[in-house]
């Protein structure tokens, strides 16, 4: 059973996050993406940014968790969510951006090269990324999953192969530079 499948540990997630501020990523994804453009959060987990970003924009949630989803699904009814898995993408909606907030560390650097191959296929053609990564020298794992840990350099190589980067933004979300908020725009 995946980690997020068991009802009490969704709970506790929620716990945990309550009181999160994602301002200063809205703010950074505002200077790049109009209002009302239409926007898949990939691993919407407890909800913590589909507020503020269905306050702005057409929202999709996802989450490969059922559990998550049914509480997004009560805690927003009024938006679309759909059951992905971050690397099989196969989709006919199209974006003008996907977002997710420290989702993409649960994949491998070559499960992230395939996610970004296919977030490009559902983007429209001048469409956007914006994923929130961790920072650091070490993957971890804990309770069965991967947490991998990101130089910005990495992150640039991987990102670049598809996407023109825009904006890089370091921030601390626990620790001095611990974070980095990347926007970057399909390429043609």
């Amino acid at each position: 059973m995946d980690y997020y499948d068991d009802p009490k540990n969704v709970e506790d997630y929620i716990r945990m996050c309550q009181g999160y501020d994602g301002s200063e990523l809205y703010a950074e994804l505002a200077k790049l993406l109009p209002e009302q453009s239409r926007l898949l959060e990939l691993g919407s987990g407890g909800g913590s940014d589909l507020g503020h970003l269905s306050n702005h924009y057409q929202v999709t949630g996802s989450d490969l968790s059922d559990a998550f989803l049914d509480h997004c699904r009560a805690a927003f009814p009024h938006l679309s969510f759909l059951k992905l898995n971050a690397t099989q993408l196969d989709l006919n909606e199209r974006y003008e951006c996907i977002f997710s907030n420290k989702v993409l560390h649960h994949l491998s650097q070559t499960q992230l090269q395939h996610s970004l191959q296919q977030q490009s296929k559902i983007l429209d053609s001048k469409g956007l990324i914006a994923h929130s990564f961790w920072l650091g020298d070490e993957d971890q794992h804990m309770h069965g999953m991967l947490f991998s840990y990101y130089k910005i350099e990495q992150l640039r190589a991987v990102i670049s192969e598809n996407f023109e980067i825009l904006s890089v933004w370091k921030y601390s979300e626990f620790e001095r530079d611990d974070s980095a908020f990347i926007i970057a725009r399909k390429k043609a």
